[in-house]
């Protein structure tokens, strides 16, 4: 076994390893299970003890529920009591018995026993005796207010006592009672402290054994140290002593010196083996050396010829690399001038001048410059590499700058000039700019120039004259582009104006179909919403498709095959559009250029406004002419009457007073026209004064309702309502007039019209509100358009022009103020008019005026 060990340190440390690891696990193992057993031993005792003394608590409150409910009995001698009484005995029997067979030690024992003494000798002769007492009260035998000892002890005969017993109850003697229930609780008392000592006990044991078991951690830990020092250090100061030792002549051989043989203390493990080998190859070492000495001086004579034909290699290197840099140089020269030539032709020239400019230095290799336009004699815009802005505001700037001279002389022109020394660039003494126009062939005027800027040297001709080709270039791109641009903005003009214009206009052209904004708005197209004034847009829908949404399909889609097949019509086709939503003029225009047809433009022009203001004329003059006859018949018929018969005074005094009412309307009709008319000119003129509005509308109010008899009037208000405004009196008369007659008017049944003045900031809110028939929710915003009439039959019995709203709306907006409508049909309406406040007026008027009756 000690051959196997020492054969490798592995073993032998991996045995150390193994021998250490197994005594830890072991005793750890010990300790462990020990401190286990006792820690488990000691909770069982504990949780034994904390059971032992709960049933003890509720045993001993079970008994004091037991003579409570026994109190009770006596006192009120109910059986259900009695009952409860005799289930909580059996419950002291149970836990008095779960003493007697749970008792472990002397104590707990005696407390079971004098338990049991208890129990027996209560439930023999108390509750007996009680039982007995409340029995004879029911029967009559006792009448006593309270319990008496005496009694109690001749209702029930006392048995032969035992001398010796432990709990002298006796139902003749109530001291005998009461110390035997104390020397329970005494017993109670006594078995719970021994409870509490026996668990202080547990609890300093479990501590004990915490205690020990750390101390045996320990004496484990302090056993591991000892064996580790005892055999592990030895044997580590053993291998590293050698190891030392090799480290040490190892630095020796490699810093040429020789090295000593080390001794070997074990042949069979690796170190023994390392030391072997390294003696043999220190030995082969110092035998090598001598041998390389000698041959060291043939080598030198070698090398030194070697040395010759080197720097012999070094020249021809030098010269052939020189004549690549040369021919890289030219490859890159050349490349750069193709990018150049390829960016000076391609259309995308205006966003390549950074690239123009870099391209151009790197060919002359200059250290920075400029390529700066000209247009009408200004300096537009300059594109720079390697130049500071107050360089090339310089550059712009200064009259005597070489790009005038170059204007001036349209040529090259070239400079020399002396820089401070603090100049950042790194030749700070001398520098060399050129300046080449670009001319526009056509004009010989020059559009830009080209301004570069040198250190090193100036610029030879054979650079300029190929600056001079690189400036025809740029001038042939830059007037391509100025083409180019001319063009892009005329196609943006052209669109602009297209999109511009209100009229929606389609183009066809070979089956595509191109559109407008605004025709895309007319037939509600989706791409509406992302469109782009970049051109036309074209449509990726059918003629069909969009003859859907035309009410005349049939005539849309004839139309629509002529100027497919080249045939334009040349009248004009009227359309409506989404069941009469949009109305539309259509024609057609063939479009020609380039010496043929190319396409058919489409113009549908939006006729909506004009057909509704001809439909709105038409319903003018029927409403006018229907409004108009019914008084004129009226005057005609009475005046016809009394001029070809003889009338009694009465009648012709009721004749005449209908024929002064019907004129009377034909002149409120006349005058509702004439101030539509003048409102729509911009005729009316306005009086503003002050006025007391409250005022104002009870006198209408009472004029308006004189005539009927089933309408109310609430005028509701405070006296911090009445304010004053600013307003033409004759105005607010009408305005009012008109809201309050409505309100009689489109109340045919009758009912209270409520009218509510109340300030509300700067504003005074005057609202009108009725019981009458409402207005249907679809009239609500047409409700103030001219000559608007409610579609239904209700209203259409009530006759009117329909010009009274929009009379009023135009008085309230001269006045600043507003007017909306709330309305329920069938229940009522409310107009809300709200006025300006200029001032307070100190005058008061009643809360609420009541106005009915008026005759």
């Amino acid at each position: 076994m000690r051959t196997w060990l020492n054969r490798t340190i592995g073993r032998q440390i991996m045995s150390a390893f193994y021998i250490i690891l197994a005594m830890l696990l072991l005793t750890s193992a010990g300790v462990y299970f020990y401190t286990k057993q006792q820690v488990q031993g000691a909770k069982q005792e504990l949780a034994t003890l904390n059971e032992h003394r709960t049933n003890a608590t509720n045993l001993y409150e079970s008994w004091q529920s037991l003579q409570y409910e026994m109190r009770g009995f006596v006192l009120l001698g109910d059986d259900e009591m009695l009952e409860e009484i005799k289930a909580k005995q059996q419950n002291i029997d149970q836990q008095t018995t779960w003493f007697e067979k749970n008792a472990a030690f002397a104590e707990e024992e005696q407390y079971a026993n004098d338990a049991r003494e208890l129990y027996d000798a209560y439930t023999t002769r108390v509750m007996p005796s009680l039982i007995n007492y409340v029995d004879a009260k029911k029967d009559g035998e006792v009448e006593e207010p309270f319990l008496q000892m005496a009694t109690l002890g001749k209702v029930t005969q006392t048995p032969n006592l035992d001398a010796d017993r432990k709990f002298n109850i006796d139902t003749k003697s109530a001291a005998d009672m009461s110390s035997s229930i104390v020397d329970m609780e005494t017993v109670f008392t006594d078995y719970r402290n021994s409870l509490n000592e026996k668990e202080l006990a547990a609890q300093n044991r479990l501590g004990t054994q915490v205690n020990s078991s750390q101390v045996l951690g320990l004496i484990n830990l302090a056993v591991l140290l000892f064996i580790i020092v005892l055999f592990v250090r030895p044997f580590v100061a053993k291998i590293t002593r050698q190891l030392r030792q090799l480290n040490r002549e190892s630095s020796r051989l490699a810093k040429g010196e020789d090295a000593s043989p080390i001794e070997v203390l074990n042949a069979k493990d690796e170190i023994g083996e390392l030391t072997t080998t390294f003696n043999l190859m220190a030995a082969s070492i110092s035998n090598q050396k001598s041998q390389l000495v000698s041959s060291n001086d043939e080598l030198q004579s070698q090398q030194e010829e070697l040395v010759a034909q080197q720097e012999e290699l070094q020249t021809q290197q030098e010269e052939l690399e020189e004549a690549l840099d040369v021919t890289l140089r030219n490859e890159t020269h050349l490349r750069y001038r193709n990018e150049l030539t390829e960016t000076l032709a391609s259309r995308e020239t205006l966003t390549a001048y950074p690239a123009i400019i870099e391209k151009l230095i790197s060919i002359t290799d200059a250290e920075f410059g400029a390529i700066v336009f000209l247009d009408e004699d200004e300096y537009t815009d300059i594109v720079s590499y390697g130049m500071t802005v107050d360089q090339e505001r310089k550059l712009l700037t200064s009259s005597l700058s070489l790009l005038e001279r170059a204007r001036m002389h349209k040529k090259a022109v070239r400079s020399t000039k002396q820089v401070t020394s603090d100049h950042p660039l790194p030749y700070p003494y001398s520098m060399y700019e050129t300046v080449v126009p670009v001319m526009d062939p056509s004009t010989n005027m020059m559009i830009a120039s080209i301004y570069l800027v040198r250190y090193r040297d100036q610029f030879n001709e054979d650079q300029t004259a190929e600056i001079w080709s690189f400036s025809r270039q740029l001038a042939l791109s830059l007037l391509r582009m100025r083409v180019f641009d001319e063009i892009e903005r005329e196609r943006e003009k052209t669109s602009k104006l297209l999109h511009s214009i209100r009229e929606a206009v389609m183009y066809i052209e070979e089956d595509r179909i191109f559109a407008n904004r605004p025709l895309l708005a007319l037939f509600h197209h989706p791409a509406h919403d992302q469109f782009n004034d970049e051109g036309l847009m074209t449509l990726d829908v059918k003629i069909e498709e969009l003859a859907v949404q035309v009410d005349q399909h049939d005539a849309f889609l004839e139309y629509m095959n002529q100027v497919c097949s080249h045939q334009v019509p040349t009248e004009s086709l009227s359309l409506s559009l989404n069941k009469e939503e949009r109305f539309v003029t259509l024609y057609a225009e063939g479009i020609h250029y380039g010496g043929r047809f190319r396409g058919t433009m489409l113009v549908l022009r939006d006729v909506t406004v004009e057909t509704e203001v001809d439909r709105m004329k038409s319903e003018f003059v029927s409403t006018v002419s229907h409004e108009l006859r019914t008084p004129l018949a009226s005057i005609f018929g009475y005046t016809e009457l009394m001029l070809a018969k003889e009338l009694t005074p009465n009648r012709q005094q009721r004749y005449l007073e209908t024929i002064h009412a019907e004129t009377e309307r034909l002149t409120g009709l006349v005058n509702d026209f004439l101030d539509v008319q003048r409102m729509e000119s911009s005729q009316q003129h306005y009086h503003f004064k002050e006025l007391d509005v409250v005022a104002m509308i009870r006198e209408i109010a009472e004029f308006q309702v004189g005539s009927s008899q089933t309408h109310t009037v609430l005028l509701e208000t405070d006296d911090a309502a009445v304010e004053m405004i600013q307003a033409d009196e004759q105005k607010m008369r009408q305005l009012f007039g008109n809201l309050i007659n409505n309100a009689v008017k489109y109340s045919p049944d009758g009912g209270e019209i409520t009218i509510g003045i109340e300030p509300a900031d700067d504003l005074l809110r005057i609202r009108i509100q009725d019981e009458g028939i409402g207005i249907p929710r679809h009239a609500l915003p047409e409700l103030f358009s001219k000559f608007y009439r409610v579609d239904n039959s209700d209203s259409r019995k009530i006759g009117g022009t329909g010009l009274g709203l929009a009379i009023c709306q135009e008085i309230v907006r001269a006045h600043e103020g507003m007017i909306h409508v709330d309305s329920t049909e069938g229940a009522g309406s409310s107009f809300t008019v709200e006025l300006p406040i200029i001032q307070e007026n100190p005058t008061a008027l009643s809360p609420t005026l009541e106005i009915t009756d008026f005759e």
